[in-house]
């Protein structure tokens, strides 16, 4: 009986120690401002109003799961346009170009394959004109001796746009304005523009 007396008092006992830690637990999670403090479940309204229906609802509810917010970008700077292209795919669009595929084809013809069109990219930072970020590449004539440079190139990094660098001029000027004027479909080495 003794023994008995003993064993009560023992669960009583750790009972009371369970309830007060949980207790503790509950008020501290209840105080921290986690996000899953904010979790709201929603329950439904209404219970199943018989024994039968409550047996065919045995399937547990989903848990429900803390939503995270969606990650938070910081905006592009105001007056520059947000980039749609990295660096290598602005290189791929300027080797694209027919002229450039010309050229690359007219250096390895005339070099017996010793020399290559490539582009050199001759500044890193891009440069920044008329509010907009462009990559900066050279098309060179590669070959083992070295790179001599054919024409300039600002790649845009936040459209399409592809300008040319007319040292002659000292200026920028636009893919159409470059073939109307400079004819570099007609363009057979580095040193020697288009006949006019």
């Amino acid at each position: 009986m003794e023994l008995s007396k003993q064993s009560s008092r023992k669960l009583v006992i750790a009972g009371v120690a369970t309830t007060v830690i949980a207790l503790g637990l509950a008020a501290y999670f209840a105080s921290s401002p986690t996000a899953e403090s904010h979790v709201v479940v929603k329950a439904p309204v209404t219970a199943p109003s018989s024994a039968s229906s409550a047996a065919s609802a045995k399937k547990p509810a989903p848990a429900a799961t803390p939503q995270r917010p969606a990650e938070i970008k910081d905006p592009a700077p105001p007056g520059e346009p947000r980039a749609i292209r990295t660096k290598e795919q602005g290189a791929a669009a300027l080797m694209a170009l027919p002229e450039l595929q010309a050229w690359s084809a007219l250096i390895e013809k005339n070099t017996n394959g010793k020399a290559h069109g490539g582009l050199l990219e001759y500044d890193p930072v891009p440069r920044k004109l008329n509010g907009k970020n462009y990559w900066q590449f050279s098309f060179v004539e590669n070959s083992a001796e070295s790179a001599l440079r054919w024409e300039s190139f600002l790649v845009s990094s936040s459209d399409d746009e592809i300008l040319v660098e007319d040292a002659a001029n000292d200026e920028v000027i636009s893919l159409g304005r470059w073939r109307r004027e400079k004819h570099p479909d007609k363009r057979t080495s580095f040193d020697a523009p288009a006949p006019h």
